[in-house]
């Protein structure tokens, strides 16, 4: 392994989905390598986001009520500190989005659209081309990150981060095409996913498996909540195993109602019908 020309004071993040490529455009003007296992726009879980992005923008909305929403649908799991202080910077990062010239769906007489999705009490989902949003952000995201002069991409899969004697992370190797390469770092953001795409049956891409979660916990880092797997509950089965498309909540959120193969409505008498929180409508149709 030998060590790649990389500032040491730069900042690393893994993975270039919505979550890595918006770290390293808020690190700007600190110098920032974006390590990618594909090319910028390929292979991330953000592209398959369909139905929107909430925030309380809404003449009838507040933080605070997407906050109490958002512990209502937690049903008791839910940090209240920061349900409320993800809330409360929903309108700014809309607006950043925005002023990066992602284009969200529009009334005709030119304010956002608002959709309205489970366990929400008010419209507040805005969209890019309908059910696209996932898409549309990672095209914009990428777009400013490949133009971004305080971002460096590399094209390669972590493999461990490096540590010094006393155990803190002083940068990783990665797998590139010149081989294995020593990135050292004065930190490191692990940004990869998830790992739904460990199961047989899922709506993530293949991809998912939780790399950067075994990242960390080899490095020593104490893992919390990784039993909270989130599984959309209206997948269509076209086949057996591998990814699976599916239904945007928000055709539920525009009315549509959930039936049985004997055209029985599938959450009669449960609370919030369609616009139940996604675990209680994925136990109603199990």
């Amino acid at each position: 392994m030998r060590s790649d020309r990389v500032v040491q004071d730069r900042t690393i993040v893994v993975g270039a989905g919505v979550a890595g490529l918006a770290t390293a455009l808020r690190l700007a003007p600190l110098p920032v390598t974006l390590l990618t296992a594909a090319p910028l726009g390929e292979e991330t879980a953000t592209a398959w986001a369909q139905g929107g992005i909430a925030a309380a923008i809404g003449p009838d909305d507040a933080p605070a009520l997407h906050a109490a929403d958002t512990m209502a649908a937690g049903a008791g799991l839910s940090d209240e500190g920061v349900a409320r202080r993800v809330a409360e910077a929903g309108p700014g990062l809309v607006d950043w989005l925005l002023g990066l010239g992602l284009a969200f769906d529009r009334t005709p007489d030119g304010a956002l659209a608002l959709g309205l999705e489970a366990a929400h009490t008010r419209r507040r989902i805005v969209k890019a081309g309908g059910d696209a949003t996932g898409a549309a952000v990672l095209r914009t995201l990428a777009r400013a990150a490949a133009s971004c002069p305080s971002v460096t991409v590399v094209v390669g899969r972590a493999t461990a981060l490096l540590q010094d004697g006393e155990g803190r992370v002083t940068g990783l190797a990665a797998r590139t095409e010149r081989g294995i390469v020593a990135l050292p770092a004065r930190a490191v953001v692990l940004a990869t996913g998830g790992l739904g795409g460990l199961y047989r049956s899922t709506t993530n891409p293949a991809g998912a498996v939780g790399s950067g979660l075994a990242l960390a916990a080899r490095a020593g880092a104490i893992l919390r909540d990784v039993e909270f797997v989130q599984f959309h509950p209206t997948a269509i089965a076209v086949r057996t195993d591998g990814p699976l498309p599916l239904a945007t909540e928000a055709l539920r959120g525009e009315g549509a109602i959930l039936v049985d193969s004997g055209g029985n409505r599938v959450m009669a008498g449960i609370a919030g019908a369609e616009l139940a929180p996604r675990d209680v409508v994925a136990r109603a149709i199990a």
